[in-house]
């Protein structure tokens, strides 16, 4: 949970919450994602807390911060994180060591006519130019190639860092009256993809090569600011006492 510059872990077993120390970082000046997991070498929860700033052409620079529930401390970890072009990283909680994943054989040429290159300059935006985007449909890795305003490539992996892993899902087609940003949600065994385009969500038909508004009750026109998927649980997130507050309860 994050509230007010404030970072809590939340225990669904024992509904208990705990804050967490502050990792120093300015969030004001960057842009900041957190991971979490579990190391079970070393039996210990770990938040991974990303930050970093976009510079000139696009230069991400992004430095790596591990919280170890066990130590109830941060560390810094070290990664060069500065690129141009994306690659996929990896980082073993045990080892606490970053990797790099292969990235799948997309299509880095011409596309329907459009010249596909990745983001990285001034002519950004124009229709064919390729962004990557990393996701996850089910239990698997995902890579979304979005080709600007012409298509939209999903890559899953199905074994994790094997060679050949990745293999094409589906490619989503940009059409007059969709919106400039594709985001699946979901592929059905039949081939549909459940998506949200900026403003609806949509059902693809891969088979009849069309979309499909779905409808949802009592929705005002403004639309769909944003949608996503999630796990049905028995388990109630909402705190039922004053004394399961985030402010007195301890993990």
């Amino acid at each position: 949970m994050y509230n007010n510059n404030n970072l809590y872990l939340w225990n669904p077993s024992t509904r208990k919450t705990k804050k967490l120390p502050s990792s120093g970082v300015e969030y004001s000046r960057c842009d900041v994602t957190y991971g979490f997991g579990y190391d079970e070498s070393n039996d210990d929860y770990k938040v991974v807390e990303i930050y970093g700033v976009y510079g000139i052409h696009y230069v991400y620079g992004a430095k790596f911060k591990i919280y170890s529930l066990r130590g109830d401390s941060w560390r810094m970890a070290h990664n060069d994180g500065s690129c141009i072009f994306w690659d996929i990283v990896s980082l073993d909680l045990e080892s606490e060591r970053f990797g790099n994943l292969p990235l799948p054989n997309y299509d880095r040429g011409n596309c329907n006519g459009s010249s596909s290159r990745p983001l990285g300059d001034s002519r950004d935006f124009e229709p064919g130019i390729l962004n990557w985007s990393l996701g996850k449909l089910g239990d698997c890795l995902c890579l979304f190639c979005d080709y600007y305003k012409v298509k939209l490539d999903v890559w899953i992996m199905k074994e994790y860092n094997a060679k050949g892993c990745w293999t094409k899902s589906v490619s989503l087609p940009y059409i007059a009256g969709i919106g400039p940003c594709i985001s699946p949600l979901c592929v059905s065994d039949t081939g549909e993809v459940l998506l949200h385009d900026g403003t609806r969500v949509m059902v693809y038909d891969t088979r009849n090569d069309e979309y499909k508004r779905v409808e949802i009750r009592d929705l005002d026109d403004t639309g769909v600011g944003a949608a996503t998927v999630y796990a049905e649980s028995l388990v109630s997130p909402i705190l039922d006492s004053n004394e399961n507050t985030p402010e007195m309860q301890e993990w």
